[in-house]
């Protein structure tokens, strides 16, 4: 769900109850945002449970509109020294959001603890930080830092308005994105095709994209203004300051020969961080774009979002929070929510020569505008609506439906703006629909049309490395070890899962030296760490960098 959508189905919840209640809309609107990751939580898909609020509360001692259902999960919370730690424990299940907002409020209002109200003063209280100042006292949330991130919301998407009786959003006005050509001069060739370099891509999309997000009114930085020009990675993340959002453009490779049987595009998103929101947000986007590029491409294989943390405390607080990648550290090193988008890959025949169209790119471009300025509530003009080629913004607007069959509305669970969302939380028996009933995932404990196995071992040859086979492809892949490698009953690899060890360069070492005490090449090696460390070549490397083999 992006962000106007939720606050457009939120905020006259949030209104109506604050008449009733006097807790400010805006409160309400951006606890519910930090709580539930924008609607997408756990427990607010499961549960419609947008507060994080627990079967056992206070007591329970006021008039509540929760019905007694619950549901259980682990969840974390942090000590007064900061140390985290997880329990398990059973939260409270709502029939809707409306009963999720009543309830939160209802106890805020009325939760006593020793005689007195918990939270009291907070009823009436017209003053944001002073009503979350009073939340946080009675004990509400154990972050220590629990106001300053409810206010960074409140700011950001300016809440306060809220408070005065306005029900309806109008979209966020002023809406910049940074994005970033990911790599300079002519790198990364493809092994399927020589004609394409994923730095003329990057440099080729990025342009169109830009035009097509300003053709929209959204207001577009770049990191470089020459192809040729290069820029550490953590200087072209903190170019994003000031933005609402920071996009690298790539396109993804496995290993440095030609593998057709992965095409999946990926968003890398921002590690976890307890001490800001933006990571929520990056997910949030990240899934949003990397399913518009996979309806786009008409990949085999659905989208996917992944986070890489870093083994140092790159920031020297003391946390080992950090980003791996350094534009995404340098993205939140500026408190912006940032995203590494992966084109599918180009060591993929197909794939690469869809990259090569120039009309695929604009279709491409188009599409991932449209989803952007849907998550961000960016309205169209009369005139812009008319430019918009038919079945751009499909991937923008489609909603996907889990129910039994698309016959059965009864049984419906949920709908997803994000494919990958609606597959997660598709229960056994259940199936994933379009818009016209079409069934594009179903969850069953196997693939109704296989007639062989994929079998997951070592090498073909190798009949007793085998460590599982399955009916369905792509259970295979997702319990496939490093090392390992899908095979087709024919003995054809479909997948490998190439291991990866990690190398700290000490005086002495080469390039050639390393690829021949860890079996691979010296390209392969070039390749694999050109994203981290770009002055890498096949004649220079430097004493302490940590190198992917």
């Amino acid at each position: 769900m992006s962000a106007a959508e939720f606050i457009t189905k939120m905020a006259p919840l949030a209104v109506a109850d604050m008449r009733k209640s006097g807790v400010l809309a805006s409160v309400t609107l951006a606890q519910a945002i930090l709580e539930s990751g924008w609607g997408t939580s756990e427990l607010a898909v499961n549960a419609c449970n947008f507060f994080g609020m627990k079967a056992s509360l206070s007591g329970n001692t006021w008039p509540s509109a929760w019905n007694g259902a619950t549901y259980t999960k682990d969840t974390g919370e942090q000590k007064e020294n900061g140390e985290h730690y997880t329990v398990t424990a059973a939260f409270r299940k709502y029939q809707d959001a409306a009963a999720s907002v009543a309830d939160h409020s209802a106890y805020l209002t009325g939760a006593m603890k020793d005689g007195k109200k918990r939270y009291e003063g907070l009823a009436g209280e017209k003053d944001a930080r002073a009503a979350i100042t009073i939340i946080k006292n009675g004990g509400y949330a154990t972050s220590l830092d629990y106001v300053e991130k409810i206010m960074n919301i409140i700011d950001k998407y300016k809440l306060t308005a809220y408070d005065a009786g306005k029900e309806e959003v109008e979209g966020m006005k002023g809406i910049k994105i940074m994005l970033d050509a990911g790599h300079y001069g002519k790198y990364n060739r493809s092994p399927a095709n020589g004609a394409y370099y994923e730095s003329d891509f990057a440099w080729k999309f990025h342009k169109l994209l830009k035009a097509a997000l300003e053709k929209r009114g959204i207001s577009v930085g770049t990191t470089r203004d020459a192809q040729a020009n290069d820029l550490a990675l953590t200087t072209r993340g903190r170019k994003a300051a000031g933005c609402n959002l920071f996009i690298s453009i790539h396109s993804n490779a496995v290993g440095s020969g030609v593998n057709n049987s992965v095409d999946y595009p990926v968003a890398i998103t921002m590690v976890n961080d307890d001490k800001t929101t933006i990571d929520e947000e990056s997910k949030a986007v990240g899934e949003r774009l990397a399913q518009t590029v996979a309806q786009v491409m008409q990949t085999r294989q659905q989208a996917r979002t992944y986070t890489k943390q870093s083994s140092n405390d790159r920031d020297g607080n003391g946390i080992f929070d950090d980003e791996y990648y350094g534009v995404l550290h340098g993205a939140k090193s500026v408190g912006v929510p940032g995203i590494i988008l992966e084109h599918s890959f180009h060591t993929n025949a197909a794939a690469t020569a869809w990259l090569l169209d120039d009309n695929h790119l604009q279709q491409m471009a188009e599409a991932e505008a449209a989803a952007l300025a849907d998550y961000y509530g960016v309205k169209q003009t009369p005139g812009q609506a008319a430019e918009e080629k038919p079945g751009a913004s499909d991937a923008a607007a489609t909603w996907y439906r889990v129910r039994k069959s698309w016959e059965d509305s009864k049984s419906q669970v949920g709908a997803y703006r994000v494919k990958d969302n609606a597959v997660k939380n598709c229960p056994e028996g259940y199936s994933v629909f379009d818009e016209t009933g079409k069934a594009i995932f179903t969850n069953k404990a196997e693939d109704q049309a296989a007639t062989s196995w994929y079998r997951v071992r070592k090498s073909w040859e190798d009949a007793a490395s085998q460590v599982g086979a399955y009916k369905v492809y792509d259970n295979a892949v997702n319990n496939c070890p490093e090392g390992y490698a899908v095979f087709d009953a024919a003995g054809k690899v479909l997948y490998r899962n190439v291991s990866v060890s990690v190398h700290e360069v000490k005086k002495g070492d080469t390039l050639g030296k390393l690829a021949k005490q860890y079996g691979t090449t010296v390209d392969a090696i070039v390749a694999a760490n050109k994203a981290e460390y770009q002055k890498i070549s096949a004649d220079h490397i430097v004493i302490g960098w940590k190198l992917k083999v």
